[in-house]
């Protein structure tokens, strides 16, 4: 994550929620299903992602989400996340994320430049919803893309 950032696309994001969002990432990443409890509010919903096959779906309360990432999980051979940005706007993060999947019925990889909105409660994340396309992502936040 760079140093600086471009006028009009809010502020770099450090403290709670910077630590928020690595957790996520570092329960994802080490398929920590404990760790994915402890960074997800109770209430949490996640909106499908934009521009995906998933887009118009909505899944509501934690146990549902964890249910639906270990889903998805269990598409692909392995998957990473790796944080690139964060961006705070308001009340809330938007995470620029790059990502690496191999297929778990072929050796195809696949890596995609994709950003998540999220929204946090009590230092837990009680909202988020991916975005194939970032400038999609920033325009969603209210920031300039």
């Amino acid at each position: 994550m760079g140093a600086g950032i471009e006028a009009g696309l809010g502020r770099l994001v450090s403290g709670e929620a910077a630590e928020v969002v690595r957790g996520l990432m570092a329960a994802i990443n080490g398929d920590d299903p404990d760790a994915q409890t402890r960074v997800l509010h109770p209430e949490v919903v996640q909106y499908g992602t934009r521009g995906g096959i998933d887009q118009d779906r909505v899944v509501r309360g934690r146990e549902a989400v964890l249910e639906y990432w270990q889903e998805v999980a269990e598409a692909w051979e392995s998957q990473s996340f790796e944080l690139e940005r964060l961006i705070e706007a308001g009340d809330v993060v938007v995470a620029f994320w790059h990502e690496t999947a191999r297929g778990r019925q072929s050796d195809l990889e696949v890596e995609t430049d994709t950003a998540s909105i999220l929204r946090l409660r009590d230092g837990k994340i009680v909202e988020l919803r991916g975005y194939l396309d970032r400038d999609e992502a920033l325009r969603a936040a209210g920031l300039t893309a």
